[in-house]
């Protein structure tokens, strides 16, 4: 590894929290304030918007010239393109997705977390305390990220959120990243299916009685913003693996009502899950692109709030991709579904599950025997992610960069045949897919554009052309390279 790169991840691994990232950024020319007064509607939208259509290399967006909202800031696109990504994985802002998707592989494992404790009445986010007169509506800079939302949303929070059941198992606190709409100053519906964790503690709580506090992170450290929206095991932390990941102590404290946070968070809500209670929630741009529909949702009441000094409010734009939403959990939706097939199927190569959070994928496998590709997309879409959101599925064989759709499109137009291709209808699915049956139920569609393999019927296939590669071509390529930046 080269010296630049080895200063990268030197700077990486001592962000500890979003305001080292925001500089972090900035040092790499990945954050820009905002330079005028903007209405919190439309324009905060718009220029998120626009920023987004750069996906590879968008910076994140700082509004300090909110109107109405004096001395209140707001950031954005903190996860909003790939540039910002590698950054944060120590790696520099030009690598590649491919690249990108083998490193966090590679650190794909909580047994290095470095967790430390802080005493709360030292920790930065506890340096202002709300009990009373709780209002939401001044606290935050709040707009309808989507111009038809039924109302104010936070998009990006870091829900904390302990089994009421086994309140002293750590595994079982679950950080994730769920929608809430606010409803009043001090109280917010918010929305998780029951195949979330979150979802799992709301069904206990209500078929035992016991109570359910959360802890609602605004403005968190950029790594806990990834696992947190990172499909884990139950018992498995997101803490741990988000200090794992960046290769870093991450410094933890304990919330009002008993969660544990991150100590340099910006802001935190506490609030206590009313059982029973339910308001109307939606509709809300979602991530396939589509306003959800109208439901009934669970209610939260708050009951405190912390902040830092001058906090930073954070949200996020979603909506028709490229949006944050993808960005930000592009990579580690990937991941995970990696690690299970690579343990039972040693064949694959790559996963890519980017696509809407995974409605689409590509797997590129080694095809061990005929039909082994189907065999693998069966498994794919029965692991945790796959059996809720993956609906499509494209296999490809190894030599197919599953991030490359030229690649892609070359394997399904000369590999696929009709008996390649399997559909299973009324199969679960997202509530929120906009081709759904019926909210919730689906169909799975898996497409082998692999080559055939015996006993396969082989037929008239013809070989494939290998185009030359190897260091000489790599060589070649990076003269090219060189030749044209040289143009005057």
């Amino acid at each position: 590894m080269n010296k630049l790169n080895d200063v990268v991840i030197s700077k990486a691994t001592s962000v500890a929290s979003l305001r080292d990232y925001l500089d972090f950024l900035q040092s790499h020319k990945q954050f820009i304030t905002w330079p005028d007064a903007v209405m919190p509607e439309p324009d905060i939208r718009n220029v998120i918007a626009a920023g987004g259509r750069d996906f590879m290399t968008q910076p994140a967006i700082m509004f300090d010239k909110i109107i109405g909202y004096p001395g209140k800031r707001m950031v954005a696109g903190v996860h909003g393109s790939f540039a910002n990504i590698a950054l944060l994985l120590g790696m520099p802002k030009q690598s590649s997705i491919k690249s990108m998707f083998y490193e966090m592989v590679s650190r794909w494992d909580s047994s290095n977390a470095d967790l430390r404790r802080i005493d709360p009445g030292a920790a930065p986010v506890h340096q202002n305390r709300i009990e009373q007169d709780i209002n939401l509506y001044d606290l935050l800079p709040l707009y309808r990220i989507n111009e038809y939302d039924g109302g104010f949303y936070l998009g990006k929070a870091n829900v904390v959120s302990r089994d009421p059941s086994d309140l002293d198992n750590f595994g079982k606190q679950n950080v994730g990243i769920n929608r809430i709409q606010l409803h009043s100053k001090d109280s917010f519906t918010l929305l998780s299916p029951p195949v979330h964790d979150l979802g799992r503690q709301m069904r206990i709580a209500d078929e035992t009685g016991l109570p359910l506090k959360i802890a609602v992170m605004l403005g968190n450290h950029p790594a806990m913003a990834l696992f947190a929206a990172t499909p884990i095991g139950y018992e498995e932390s997101e803490f741990e693996y988000a200090s794992a990941m960046m290769g870093a102590p991450l410094a933890l404290t304990e919330s009002g009502n008993g969660m544990d946070i991150l100590a340099e968070t910006e802001i935190v809500i506490e609030a206590d899950y009313v059982p029973g209670e339910y308001k109307i929630e939606g509709p809300f741009g979602e991530f396939p692109g589509s306003y959800s529909g109208v439901r009934r949702a669970p209610v939260f009441k708050v009951t405190a709030i912390s902040h830092r000094n001058d906090p930073i409010f954070e949200n996020i734009y979603i909506g028709r991709g490229w949006t944050e939403h993808d960005t930000l959990i592009g990579l580690n939706t990937c991941t995970p579904i990696y690690a299970v097939l690579k343990k039972e199927f040693p064949e694959v190569e790559a996963v890519n599950a980017m696509y809407q959070h995974g409605l689409t994928g590509i797997i590129s496998v080694h095809q061990r025997y005929g039909g082994f590709a189907k065999t693998v997309a069966m498994r794919a879409l029965s692991t945790p992610h796959g059996s809720m959101y993956l609906k499509n599925l494209i296999m490809v064989d190894a030599d197919v960069d599953p991030f490359d759709l030229t690649e892609v499109m070359w394997a399904l137009s000369v590999k696929t045949r009709s008996d390649d291709i399997i559909v299973m209808p009324g199969m679960t699915g997202i509530p929120v897919d906009p081709a759904s049956i019926v909210p919730g139920k689906s169909h799975k569609l898996i497409i082998d554009a692999t080559t055939h393999a015996s006993p396969d019927p082989i037929g008239m296939d013809s070989e494939m052309v290998e185009p030359p590669t190897g260091a000489d071509i790599d060589a070649l390529q990076r003269m090219v390279s060189q030749l044209q930046e040289a143009v005057q």
